[in-house]
């Protein structure tokens, strides 16, 4: 324990003595532990994000039903499946006792344009059932969603998200009430849906949450009948209570459309084990870029370190031979020269610490809310052991041939 703490000592007199020689030895040192840290931070950051996304847009116990081409041998009995239309839904609700929820949504074809007073915007609008606001979890800010007494009617309402409301509304006056135009067609507003603020500068423009912001909403057999020339459903979607059946869900749904399609193959699946496979390459991207740095850095440092002990060592040979005369062995010389290197490590890793934090800092000011980085203490900790794993590792060649040193050889340098 002496010969550790000795060797520390030494370290940090070594720093003192050549400060501008310490400083550009651990700059790498610095910069792979910042980078390891910081990546930690994002990657973290990033996870946090990218679950509140996936709560907020539905959660991941669902399946989302779309159209396909029938395989070639149905192609010519395909016109036989009545595709998906709302029979589906009262099917896979009536046969399917894991579905929690069934939703189905269509949209107008191109796109739509919202007017309101010479103040105009083009939206993607959506006709949806009551089932959709719970399921995707909008919820309004005033007014009202769309009911099941809008479905039955075909009323002409709309519910508007927040940066469609500010688009078409000046502000101060509400929008309750009014009458919007969606491609020529007067549609009553009867409710604005809560704002979404999950990037900085706003919610509607560039948040990963922006199209929750950007969301039009009408009675899905209102949009049928004005906007559309047929009853198929664009998707239709599940909510399952437990992702765990999931499988079995999919099979007893792909058995309720076989019989409402009449045998035709003419749906596909999709669950969000795709998107979670994409944040799974967005994060493995995230950590194969910054770890890189934070790799390449250590091993700069790492190499620094070793050749400032090898300096160092050529400079203190007789000191080394005094020592070895007095009695000190091997074991004691190689404690000290990795104390020494392991201090140098340490302390280029605490500034890195420093200036991870700050660079962490620096970025929650700029990164969107849903993906800000955070620092936690056990990034710190690996930070600071990977930085004492290089130290160890590029003192070890200087240590064994400082250990290696003869005395007699020693003493006669000059």
């Amino acid at each position: 324990m002496r010969l550790l703490f000795m060797g520390i000592g030494s370290g940090w007199s070594e720093v003192l003595a050549h400060k501008l020689r310490s400083f550009l030895t651990l700059f790498g040192i610095v910069l792979g532990a910042a980078a390891l840290v910081g990546m930690l931070g994002v990657v973290k950051g990033l996870l946090r994000g990218w679950e509140t996304m996936i709560y907020e847009t539905g959660g991941i116990e669902r399946i989302s039903v779309w159209s396909r081409p029938p395989p070639e041998s149905q192609r010519e009995i395909a016109p036989l499946s009545p595709g998906r239309t709302l029979n589906d839904v009262d099917a896979i609700l009536a046969a399917v006792p894991l579905a929690q929820r069934v939703t189905a949504e269509v949209s107008i074809p191109n796109g739509a344009r919202l007017a309101f007073q010479g103040r105009a915007t083009g939206q993607n609008v959506r006709g949806v059932l009551p089932a959709t606001f719970a399921m995707d979890r909008f919820e309004v800010e005033t007014g009202r969603i769309i009911g099941e007494l809008d479905l039955e009617l075909q009323t002409q309402v709309v519910v508007l998200g927040s940066s469609v409301a500010d688009q078409l509304f000046l502000r101060g006056l509400d929008p309750l009430g009014r009458v919007v135009t969606i491609n020529g067609q007067p549609f009553t507003v009867v409710g604005v849906l809560k704002e979404y603020r999950m990037a900085l500068g706003g919610s509607g423009g560039s948040g990963r949450f922006s199209a929750k912001n950007s969301a039009v909403f009408i009675p899905l057999t209102t949009l049928q009948t004005l906007f559309r020339i047929d009853e198929n459903i664009d998707v239709l979607n599940v909510k399952i209570a437990d992702v765990a059946n999931i499988p079995h869900a999919l099979e007893q749904i792909s058995n309720v459309l076989t019989n409402t399609h009449r045998g035709i193959q003419d749906v596909r699946f999709e669950t969000r084990e795709d998107l979670l496979q994409r944040f799974e390459e967005t994060r493995r991207s995230y950590v194969v870029s910054l770890g890189g740095v934070a790799i390449i850095g250590l091993i700069v440092g790492g190499i620094g370190i070793m050749n400032v002990m090898l300096a160092s060592i050529s400079e203190r040979v007789r000191e080394i031979g005094v020592r070895r005369a007095l009695g000190a062995k091997r074991g004691d010389i190689l404690v000290q020269i990795l104390a020494e290197s392991l201090t140098l490590a340490v302390a280029g890793g605490l500034i890195g610490l420093v200036a991870s934090i700050g660079l962490i800092k620096v970025l929650q000011k700029v990164v969107v809310e849903a993906n800000r980085p955070e620092l936690s203490p056990a990034a710190l900790l690996i930070g600071v052991i990977f930085s004492g794993l290089v130290g160890v590792l590029a003192g070890l060649y200087p240590a064994i041939r400082a250990s290696r040193l003869s005395p007699v050889e020693a003493l006669r340098t000059d």
